[in-house]
């Protein structure tokens, strides 16, 4: 089976489609908040990308770690319909599809 159109995109650039989505999606949408659920995939897009790649710098695993802590936690309380503490707010920045997409284009 072909993929009609990524089957035209060269392989070169196949990689870079994810995070330049990110980053389209978080200049777009992310301007004034950035919603848990985007944390949530942000971060699962990070985890992947590292472990699928056999990234082990250490504070890129830290960075990632705790953003996998913030994330389900961003998620649960998604679900549960329940509102977090203003600080949490100001920590779901360091998330955001714009860092997140960045990351996964520069590494």
């Amino acid at each position: 089976m072909s993929w009609l159109w990524f089957s035209a995109i060269p392989p070169v650039w196949l990689d870079k489609i994810g995070p330049l989505s990110m980053l389209l999606i978080g200049f777009l949408v992310e301007k004034e908040f950035v919603s848990r659920p985007a944390t949530f995939v942000n971060v699962i897009a990070l985890n992947t990308y590292l472990a699928t790649r056999g990234i082990e710098n250490f504070w890129l695993v830290v960075y990632a770690d705790i953003g996998l802590i913030v994330g389900i936690i961003a998620i649960i309380s998604y679900g549960v319909k329940e509102s977090l503490p203003e600080i949490f707010y100001v920590i779901n920045w360091a998330y955001c599809s714009v860092i997140v997409g960045i990351i996964i284009l520069v590494v």
